[in-house]
């Protein structure tokens, strides 16, 4: 399992017979860790843990869901992204010129689109305060 988390680092380490510390650190030396068996669940909640640490404490926000949205989708078609400082920190990622990603960095929600007949129609939208990386996961499963 890939553990990819935009300016995270990750560790893991046996630490006795079949149990594994997994650790987050990111740039500033926030750390997250679990301790466990090494189940891609584990790696998934640590990394959810510090997916959550960022979301209540970052000043950027809305780049870093971007930047893992891409990580995210690099097994996907990515035919168009594009970020913008001066909306907002808004964003969209296009799949296969079939369903996109936005985000409104305004109003801070995550929107799912797919084109229907050249227009593009909503298919779910996610507040801010709801979006978790579980929630992410899903989201992109499902595209």
């Amino acid at each position: 399992m890939r553990t990819d988390l935009p300016n995270w680092t990750t560790t893991i380490d046996e630490i006795s017979n079949g149990i594994f510390k997994v650790t987050l650190v990111d740039k500033f030396g926030r750390k997250v860790e679990t301790i466990d068996n090494a189940t891609d669940d584990t790696v998934k909640r640590t990394i959810a843990d510090a997916f959550e640490m960022e979301k209540q404490t970052t000043k950027n926000w809305n780049r870093f869901l971007y930047e893992l949205s891409l990580l995210l989708l690099r097994k996907f078609n990515v035919t168009f992204n594009e970020y913008n400082d001066l909306s907002f920190g808004s964003w969209f990622i296009e799949i296969s010129n079939r369903k996109r990603i936005v985000y409104n960095g305004r109003d801070y929600w995550l929107i799912i689109q797919e084109k229907k007949d050249a227009e593009w129609a909503e298919l779910e939208s996610i507040e801010n305060i709801g979006l978790t990386y579980y929630k992410l996961l899903t989201v992109i499963d499902n595209l």
